[in-house]
Order: C-alpha cells, then structure tokens, then sequence
C-alpha cells in the first residue's frame, strides 16, 4: 500500500489528518506465516480497527518444511529483510504498540526458534509464536468482531497448516488444527492434486469438526482463499472489488474448484491480479 500522492505514512495518522480519530495512538500487528509475512497498521485499538497502512512479503518459509523440517535459508533472509522495512515504516508512522506473531513453520521448523530470535532483534519487541489452538482462536475472534451473527465453521488455511473452529453468535466453540497448509500440501504430494485430496479427506474425517459445520456457513481466511474469491469474483463479473463478506453457494463453488483442477481458469487466471505464488497454490 502507497500513501496518497502529496502525503507520507506519517501524514496518515497525524493529528487532525481527514477522516482520522483524535486522540488514539496506532497500533501494528506483523504477521509471520508459513507463505508470506504482512504488517497492518491500525489507527487505533477498536473492536474493529481501522486499517491505516497494510503491506505483504510473499517469502515462502515454510515451503520445504514438511520434507526438510527446517525453514529455507533464502525465505529466511526474505523474511528478515522484510521485517526490517516493516520495523521502519512502524517507526516512521510512530507505532509504539507493536504486536509480533509466528504460525506454524516457525513453531514446527528446526531452527524455528534461531529465526525467532533474529526477528526480535530487529523487530525490538518479543515475537510471540502461536499455538495451533492460538490460531484458531484469534481466526474465531475476527470473524466475530467482524460479521454480525457468524453461524457456522471458521477456516484459516495458512501455508503450513488450517485451522478450524465453531462460532456461534458471539460464542465460539471447538476448534482444532490440522496439517493441511497450502505449502505443506504441495510439499508433500509434489503438487499432485489426487493425492492432496486423499491427505485432506483423511484428516477432516478424523477430525470431527466437518460435521459440525453441515449446513451451516463457512468463513473462509486465509491469503490461499482470498485468491480463490479474487478468481471467483472475475469469473462471475462481480461489479464489486470487495472481497469481505463476498459469498460463494455450495454448488458454486463445488463446480469452482473443478474448473480451476480441470484447467478451464487458466486463461482467466492469468488476467487476475494473482501473484505467481498463490496461482500455483490454487487447486
């Protein structure tokens, strides 16, 4: 994301800036996932904050981890080089509330926890790594502050593993958390999609969790999704370039996936703004 042509970051989240809160200080979330690492700034801390500034690093750290068990050298050199601009925009834009997370790949990877440290050298505060059950949690808690009434099952597919739990309302219920990252997946079936399947249909099963979810919504979170919505959305000529809260019917979407597994989307795909990373990650 670029500031307005004629103002900076810093122009942002100045004190009587247009359309700003008075009197709030910015709060910062950096995100470092299996697939990318993102940071968001917040005009303030709310129930459902305002995104000020939001920018991605597609660096792929968990990409070998299921067959190596270790992260990628050069996704780790990508990662910290990326925290390092994201550690100086935060200053730039006076963030003094930093908050630092780490999903799966840093949890699981042999060096998981050298990586750790390097990022909080440079990021100045502690990185929190979450567990799979943090992680489910937090995806709860957005759909919740984010969706009015939310009824059905949650679902954050990451790059090395995807999360499932139940809301209700302002509730949430069972959760659990299973291997089934994007990245994991191809790492693991070598990009063939019959045997990825076989993986998934296993682990929902044994799992419980699908059930829950029968006839109920689905929430659906997760970078790998939303290039899904994205393709959706040009596919159906959806007059719209707004991806929360975009619905996709059962049968809609069933017939979706087969088209994109059968090759039909290729064309389309290329004229989508999808990065070449989550075009491979697609079904």
């Amino acid at each position: 994301m670029q500031a307005p042509s004629g103002s900076s970051q810093d122009d942002l989240l100045a004190d009587g800036a247009p359309g700003r809160l008075p009197g709030i200080e910015p709060v910062a979330v950096i995100d470092i996932g299996s697939n990318s690492v993102r940071v968001v700034v917040y005009e303030g801390l709310t129930r459902s904050p305002t995104p000020v500034f939001n920018e991605k690093a597609l660096c792929g750290l968990g990409a070998h981890l299921a067959t190596t068990g270790r992260l990628d050298d050069d996704a780790v050199k990508s990662a910290l080089t990326a925290l390092r601009r994201f550690r100086a925009l935060c200053d730039q834009m006076r963030v003094a509330d930093l908050h630092v997370i780490a999903t799966a790949a840093a949890r699981e990877a042999a060096n998981g926890s050298q990586f750790v440290a390097e990022a909080e050298a440079i990021c100045r505060v502690p990185v929190r790594v979450l567990t799979g059950a943090d992680e489910a949690l937090y995806a709860a808690y957005g759909v919740i502050s984010g969706v009015y009434e939310p009824d059905g099952i949650v679902g954050d597919l990451g790059g090395g593993s995807l999360e499932l739990i139940d809301v209700c309302d302002h509730q949430y219920g069972a959760g659990t958390t299973l291997p089934l990252g994007a990245l994991r997946l191809r790492d693991l079936t070598e990009g063939n999609h019959r045997k990825a399947e076989e993986l998934v249909t296993e682990a929902l099963g044994s799992s419980g969790i699908a059930a829950q979810g029968f006839g109920r919504n689905f929430y659906a979170i997760g970078g790998t999704f939303r290039s899904m919505a994205k393709l959706h959305m040009a596919r159906a000529d959806y007059p719209l370039h707004v991806m929360h809260n975009y619905e996709i019917g059962v049968e809609d979407a069933r017939e979706f996936v087969q088209e994109i597994l059968r090759g039909k989307l290729r064309e389309l795909q290329k004229r989508v703004d999808i990065s070449d990373i989550r075009q491979e990650l697609l079904p």
